[in-house]
């Protein structure tokens, strides 16, 4: 097997549960433990594993409003935008995307009015020129792991 193959079937291992041991995880596709420490180690160096966190339902924890808003900005600001909604604890996504729209957030939010304080918040950025906010009235699928191809 060759070391991408190999880094794709420990990390599908890892997102079946992300606190399974290296010696499970090992066994799991049939190599050393020592193999899979140091691919990890080399994956966490080059970025490919950013960090281990728990997946968790924000639902259960009261974050039950979901928010998605498209955000038309002035070409020469959409950096500036980014930067500052990048660092909002209440979105969870920023995206630049094409199209008619430059940049896609996606929040959580415990009440109506902490939604509706973040939506307004982002619609008086000067260099806002349109928004476009949908409310999620049901979650069929949300999963930030990929299947990853082996």
């Amino acid at each position: 097997m060759d070391e991408q193959e190999l880094n794709r079937k420990i990390l599908t291992s890892l997102m079946e549960n992300g606190r399974k041991s290296i010696r499970k995880v090992a066994k799991d596709i049939d190599v050393s433990p020592s193999t899979v420490s140091k691919h990890l180690e080399e994956m966490k160096e080059n970025g490919v594993i950013k960090k281990f966190k728990p997946a968790i339902d924000y639902e259960k924890l009261g974050y039950d409003m979901t928010a998605v808003t498209k955000i038309q900005a002035k070409g020469s600001e959409i950096t500036d935008i980014v930067e500052r909604l990048k660092n909002e604890g209440s979105l969870t996504h920023v995206y630049e995307i094409t199209g008619e729209f430059d940049i896609l957030v996606i929040g959580k939010f415990n009440s109506r009015e902490g939604m509706n304080r973040e939506i307004k918040r982002m619609l008086n950025f000067s260099a806002v020129e349109r928004a476009d906010t949908s409310i999620v009235l049901n979650v069929e699928k949300e999963d930030s792991c990929l299947e990853i191809d082996s």
